[in-house]
């Protein structure tokens, strides 16, 4: 349960950054959706400073595309089919 680091938040920042850019050029963008992809990042360095794990908090955070490379950026496993679903 390490907490995110200065630069790995600016990794995270940057992936999400570059994730809308390729959004943008797409049928049905969402211009809205950049600051709510931020907002994403700090929840999920507030979490993991409360001792959530990573995994979890970027579970928590988002979604389908989004999530896993968001995982790649942390150096971690995709996400698998049951944790995209989420528990029922």
């Amino acid at each position: 349960m390490t907490p995110i680091t200065y630069d790995e938040r600016n990794a995270l920042v940057h992936a999400v950054t570059a994730y809308d850019l390729k959004q943008m050029g797409k049928r049905g963008y969402n211009i809205y959706a950049l600051p709510q992809y931020l907002l994403g990042i700090d929840r999920v360095c507030n979490a993991t400073n409360c001792g959530v794990t990573r995994r979890e908090a970027l579970l928590d955070a988002f979604c389908g595309r989004l999530l896993d490379v968001c995982l790649k950026v942390l150096k971690m496993d995709k996400s698998t089919d049951q944790e995209q679903r989420g528990s029922l």
